[in-house]
């Protein structure tokens, strides 16, 4: 097996798995939370509605419910602060926080709130001179008397890629929204522009 098909199989792996795991838990989600309220919710239909039978998908409206509830309860400050202290207590579970932590990493890759950590749209040189990729600078640091951009480059889609440190003269900021750069990412290069432009006041 060549080194490249190696590469591509082990991607495949790294991609495959998650997203595997992800569908089993989801569909383990539903079938407890079916089995959970079903009986509850086919109670009240019956007291509503006497002599109807059992209603298909009550779990999975429940379970729905459930998800929305949470992401609503995720998005306020308190919310997020339960929901952080939950996390961290998971991390703590041997075993189960390297599952836990690869799928969060996974979905948190398409989640809405995922962009929020990228500050603007980069094009630096990678992975060899002169080759350009497409970057997002997520902070900035000292190094001596330097000013290095973190980059967080994507080379498989948007949830796997490198980290960067480069100095801030040799980053080109482009005139490009996170959500435009994401898209062009998502869909392999086909909606990339005619023109790259460069931000005004940028390298």
């Amino acid at each position: 097996m060549s080194g490249n098909v190696k590469k591509s199989f082990l991607t495949g792996v790294l991609v495959l798995v998650p997203l595997v795991v992800s569908v089993a838990l989801l569909l383990w989600f539903f079938q407890k939370v079916e089995a959970l309220f079903s009986p509850i919710l086919d109670g009240v239909v019956r007291a509503l509605l006497p002599g109807a039978g059992h209603v298909p998908g009550t779990g999975i409206l429940a379970g729905l419910i459930i998800i929305l509830l949470l992401g609503t309860l995720a998005r306020n400050v308190v919310g997020r602060r339960l929901l952080d202290a939950l996390d961290r207590l998971i991390q703590r579970i041997p075993g189960y926080r390297t599952v836990y932590s690869t799928i969060k990493q996974l979905t948190n890759a398409f989640s809405p709130e995922s962009t929020k950590s990228f500050k603007e749209v980069l094009l630096v040189e990678y992975p060899k001179e002169g080759s350009y990729a497409l970057g997002f600078r997520t902070m900035t640091v000292e190094e001596g008397d330097r000013r290095l951009v973190v980059v967080y480059v994507p080379t498989n889609n948007l949830y796997l890629g490198e980290v960067l440190f480069i100095p801030e003269e040799k980053v080109v900021r482009l005139e490009m929204s996170i959500e435009q750069a994401v898209r062009l990412l998502m869909s392999g290069g086909i909606a990339a522009p005619q023109e790259l432009r460069r931000l005004q006041g940028g390298a």
